[in-house]
């Protein structure tokens, strides 16, 4: 267990002694999930603090006209969520099923408050990482757009995924993705093709899967 959670950033400077403690005082569970299976869901109240310890899940995501949608696999260690944890609206904002089998450590989020906000290091990490997921949006908003027609289109699919690895899969129609870029349905179906040829996607009904997001960012660079 201390492995597991050493692994991950909030957890960070944290000594075993440190992990002990709390691991006295507070009640951590342990659950196994099999392939296809909810983990938590789009609009579920986030108040627990959910760590994916071994395994993969898919995070996705439906756009609010319901137009298109993306979904991320994304490898443990991960915290799910944790900015959902605070703020306005305390509801995850994906859905998150297992792929594979994987193992989940559930921590009640009275115990955040309770026991780790106690140690500092714990409450710096914690909020270093919101923070800078705050500050990665911030900057993604003021980037400049793109010229080019596979620029605006890796832009647009680096925009709404939250994870730099892991394979995306992004749902969407050639007209809806147009419409989007402000672009004609047969500028951007080249420009796709061009982007599959080169290796940077694969292009498949009414979808787009991206093997490598950190690849095709790069594309956007050169």
């Amino acid at each position: 267990m201390y492995e597991n959670l050493l692994r991950l950033p909030y957890f960070q400077g944290m000594s075993k002694d440190e992990i002990t403690a709390i691991l006295d005082k507070v009640t951590i569970e342990f659950f196994n999930h099999y392939d296809g299976e909810t983990i938590c869901s789009r609009g579920d109240e986030c108040d627990k603090f959910i760590i994916v310890t071994k395994g993969e899940v898919s995070a996705s995501v439906t756009a609010p006209d319901g137009s298109y949608s993306l979904t991320e696999d994304i490898q443990a260690p991960l915290a799910v969520e944790p900015y959902s944890l605070f703020g306005h609206d305390t509801t995850y904002k994906r859905n998150y099923t297992a792929k594979g089998n994987c193992t989940t450590l559930v921590i009640d989020k009275r115990y955040l408050f309770s026991e780790f906000t106690k140690y500092q290091i714990f409450t710096i990490n914690l909020l270093n990482l919101i923070s800078r997921r705050a500050q990665m949006q911030s900057y993604a908003i003021w980037n400049y757009t793109p010229s080019s027609i596979k620029g605006r289109i890796i832009q647009f699919i680096g925009m709404r995924c939250n994870d730099i690895n892991g394979t995306k899969r992004v749902q969407i129609k050639m007209e809806r993705l147009a419409s989007i870029l402000c672009e004609t349905r047969l500028n951007v179906s080249k420009a796709l093709n061009e982007l599959q040829d080169e290796g940077y996607i694969e292009l498949h009904r009414k979808e787009i899967i991206v093997p490598s997001l950190k690849r095709l960012i790069n594309e956007i660079k050169e």
